[in-house]
């Protein structure tokens, strides 16, 4: 009986050096394809906000090896997209309140605007892609000094 535990054992032991995982394997097809989708959100915000945007993507960019193909937008389609697979990351002004806080990965704020609500400049990825997410979160810690300035 032994040998079936060092069996279970190594199994177990076998599948954990690839942890955490992607559902959808986003990182994986970043680095391979050399290029990850990234939808800017137009509405909201000042220049602040979109120097921000810009400046976390050129972040993400160095760190994967990666080109952004960048799409500009409205915030509900760019998060239908990132909700669906179309898009890989959406970064820019999204309300505390809004509804889409329960629906995808809200990351570390960029930054913070004041409008008639409090609006926060923050990175958007899909529930589940936490390879994907880890890094987003290490590059949006690595930038908020910079951003302090």
């Amino acid at each position: 009986m032994k040998w079936h535990r060092c069996i279970v054992a190594a199994l177990a032991l076998g599948g954990c050096d690839s942890l955490p995982r992607d559902a959808e394997g986003t990182l994986d097809r970043v680095e391979a394809g050399r290029q990850f989708r990234v939808g800017l959100i137009a509405d909201g915000g000042d220049g602040r906000a979109l120097a921000a945007s810009r400046a976390f993507v050129h972040r993400v960019s160095q760190a994967t090896q990666a080109r952004p193909d960048l799409r500009t937008g409205a915030s509900e389609p760019l998060l239908l997209d990132l909700e669906n697979g179309r898009l890989d990351l959406v970064v820019g002004v999204l309300a505390e309140q809004s509804p889409w806080t329960t629906e995808v990965a809200i990351l570390q704020p960029l930054a913070e605007v004041r409008a008639p609500e409090r609006l926060l400049v923050t990175p958007i990825a899909r529930n589940g892609e936490n390879r994907w997410i880890m890094l987003l979160e290490r590059e949006a810690e690595a930038l908020a000094p910079e951003l302090e300035r």
